[in-house]
């Protein structure tokens, strides 16, 4: 009889124990932590590669001058004595070029040269032939008078440069 109740007594201490074992809170989060150290243990094998590719590109920058010698042509833009470099433009690249129409009491001047009130629709069409992507700032100085500021709007406004900035010096 003893010998029974020993034997119910362990069997109840290990089904107990193994009740206990398996269902405690904290065997939910002993799971999320494993595939939490998985995913870590991932992430620092990719990082190890890294470091080892970023390692082997710096000894080849040390110690390999043509690729040097390429890095610095590429990034800073150096040349060997007597070479000439050509730079061209991206097709895409649009590049406006700003024109200043300056009108003076007595004169007009259309990019630094001077223009005759009665030219000056012919000279912005010209202009805009010569540079396609031309836009025109007019610049009124004080002294010119109503009567120019307004022909020269309408002249400018006509024109293939329309619309134009106004501006007053």
């Amino acid at each position: 009889m003893t010998r029974v109740i020993l034997t119910v007594v362990v069997v109840s201490v290990v089904c107990a124990i193994g009740y206990y074992v398996f269902t405690h809170p904290n065997l939910g989060q002993v799971e999320r932590l494993s595939e939490e150290l998985e995913v870590l243990k991932s992430q620092n094998r990719e990082l190890a590669e890294q470091n080892q590719a970023l390692e082997k590109r710096i000894v080849a920058l040390r110690d390999d001058p043509r690729l040097a010698e390429r890095r610095a042509r590429e990034t800073v833009g150096l040349a060997r004595p007597g070479e000439i470099i050509f730079q061209f433009e991206e097709p895409g690249e649009v590049v406006q070029v700003q024109v200043r129409l300056l009108v003076q009491a007595d004169k007009l001047e259309l990019a630094g040269k001077a223009v005759a009130p009665a030219e000056l629709g012919a000279a912005l069409a010209a202009l805009r032939n010569e540079i396609r992507r031309a836009r025109l700032s007019v610049v009124f100085s004080k002294d010119a008078d109503a009567i120019m500021r307004q022909r020269v709007r309408d002249i400018v406004d006509a024109s293939p440069l329309a619309p134009a900035e106004y501006l007053e010096m």
